[in-house]
């Protein structure tokens, strides 16, 4: 985003003080860099830039604000040889710039945190061959979204118990979050999710059941889905996701969609320890960018999109909802699906929900869109489509920073009309950041423990006991009286000023008719915990 600036002289140091002006600048040749090239050229501001050609180059900004608050960062850059990707570090912060493909171009870092006084921006290449010329730093949020979240899901026809776990995860939101686990290996799957190996890492760690598990429908369709193995894994994560909903989780289903040409058994374009899939959305495509039904490719996506409608239909008949994430990270080319192109990925998100819902009358599904970066717009399918946006952020280790950033960005790309989620990570961001930064995930859901995955272990079994055990985090054990008896009831009208005396709720708003044996629930409008 563009946006005409009053600039201050520059110190030759790097490192400027804000004042009552619109916009502090700093060069790039001004801060500290390493493994960059220092460019000498007219066309740039103070006649220089920072080139950044190797992965480990990175420049170095501290910036000194006079008062802690949001500020907007700007970053001008010269794309050379076509839009690259760029990583912005503000004080640990991180998000990422997609540039455009012009020469010498201000844009929009997003808004960041700072404190008073010395401040770290860091930049670093993403993706290699680009200049950057200067940043600028300006008080506030360049545009204030507010959240404006349908009552209703995407779905017109949704079930009721989509419409249950709809409207808990939008009356939560904002309110807390719900905690989550991915999970991989399913050998110790035995139809009780409570010992699965995943689900079992957490509740080591922090004495509390995830309220939210992923499952994975990468097995259930592919060259191999007829074997036995493949088979069996679904059949275990469906079992699995019937048990969690009726204890009162969400069941999450992941695809990671295997070549559906059956020519290799793969979801990567790019893995080096297989055949990789090579499969395009386009050979299902006429010249205009219709599909071509009568194509064979065509076809073998139909396949595949009505086999995952198959195990969503026979979830809805047993009454349960779940989260559907189809297609993620698709930008970052490493799936197939995100080889051919945004539009044409953006067409077969479109597709894969015209079939589950129109044709094979699907509608027990909460529906995710989760881009790869905070910038791809161009691959959204349309708000219409989905109910959550969502991103994946792997933090180094322990590193329980809130991501406000992305989250911010998520907020800006769905124009404050999504719930948002964050949708795998490594460590769990840290509550306290969550509700001190403004950015209150709707859930969040490392990736496995099992299959050597070890990513519970990235977070400390001190910070899993604290969140875990926080009244803002919900886990399984808050939800323990199941779905069955949910009312139409938010959770926020729990804070009437003049409750009834018999109103007794779990806290996902549903009316109890008695104190439950254990739990937590809330009694004219006060948390209770009986152990």
């Amino acid at each position: 985003m563009k946006k005409a600036l009053f600039l201050l002289s520059l110190l030759v140091s790097g490192s400027l003080s804000s004042y009552a002006q619109e916009a502090t600048k700093i060069e790039a040749e001004a801060a500290k860099y390493a493994d960059c090239k220092l460019i000498e050229d007219s066309k740039y501001s103070g006649g220089k830039a920072l080139e950044l050609t190797d992965e480990s180059a990175k420049i170095t900004f501290t910036y000194n604000a006079a008062e802690s608050g949001k500020f907007t960062l700007y970053v001008c850059y010269d794309a050379l040889y076509g839009a690259k990707v760029v990583n912005v570090t503000v004080n640990g912060a991180t998000t990422n710039l997609q540039t455009g493909d012009k020469v010498l171009e201000e844009a929009e870092a997003g808004t960041f945190i700072m404190k008073k006084g010395e401040n770290t921006i860091e930049i670093t290449p993403n993706w290699t061959w680009f200049r950057i010329d200067y940043i600028s730093i300006a008080s506030g949020s360049s545009a204030a979204v507010e959240f404006n979240i349908s009552d209703k899901p995407v779905d017109a026809k949704a079930s009721d118990a989509a419409k249950k776990v709809y409207t808990f995860l939008r009356d939560n939101f904002g309110k807390k979050t719900v905690s989550g686990i991915m999970t991989g290996d399913m050998t110790t799957a035995n139809g009780d999710v409570t010992k699965h190996e995943d689900v079992r890492a957490v509740y080591k760690a922090s004495g509390k059941y995830p309220a939210l598990v992923g499952f994975d429908f990468m097995n259930a369709t592919g060259k191999e889905e007829e074997t036995s193995w493949y088979k069996d894994y679904t059949n275990a994560s469906i079992e699995l996701a019937k048990d969690l909903y009726k204890r009162g989780g969400i069941p999450a289903f992941t695809w990671h969609w295997r070549d559906p040409s059956r020519a290799t058994n793969a979801f990567y374009a790019n893995n080096q320890d297989q055949t990789p899939c090579t499969f395009k959305i386009s050979s299902a495509m006429n010249a205009d960018g219709s599909w071509n039904t009568s194509s064979s490719a065509y076809k073998n996506i139909i396949k595949d999109i009505h086999t995952i409608a198959d195990y969503f239909l026979a979830l809805q008949q047993s009454g349960i909802a779940c989260i559907f994430r189809p297609l993620h990270e698709a930008s970052g080319g490493w799936f197939w699906w995100g080889t051919d192109g945004a539009e044409r990925c953006a067409k077969l998100y479109q597709l894969i929900v015209d079939e589950m819902t129109g044709v094979k009358g699907v509608h027990n599904v909460i529906w995710v869109w989760n881009p790869c970066t905070v910038n791809d717009k161009d691959w959204n399918p349309g708000e219409s489509y989905y109910d959550v946006i969502a991103i994946d952020i792997y933090n180094n280790n322990f590193d329980y920073s809130s991501n406000y950033a992305a989250f911010d960005k998520l907020k800006t790309l769905s124009e404050g009309k999504k719930l948002i989620a964050l949708s795998e990570n490594g460590p769990i961001p840290d509550v306290d950041k969550e509700f001190e930064e403004e950015a209150v995930w709707s859930w969040w859901m490392p990736w496995y423990q099992s299959w050597n995955g070890k990513f519970v272990d990235k977070t400390s079994s001190a910070e899993w006991t604290k969140c875990m055990n926080d009244s803002r985090v919900i886990t399984l054990e808050d939800l323990s009286q199941g779905w069955g008896t949910f009312v139409d009831t938010a959770i926020r009208s729990l804070q009437s000023e003049e409750p009834a005396d018999n109103n007794i709720f779990d806290l996902q708003g549903r009316r109890l008719a008695k104190v439950p044996s254990k739990g937590v629930y809330i009694i004219n409008g006060k948390k209770y915990i009986k152990n």
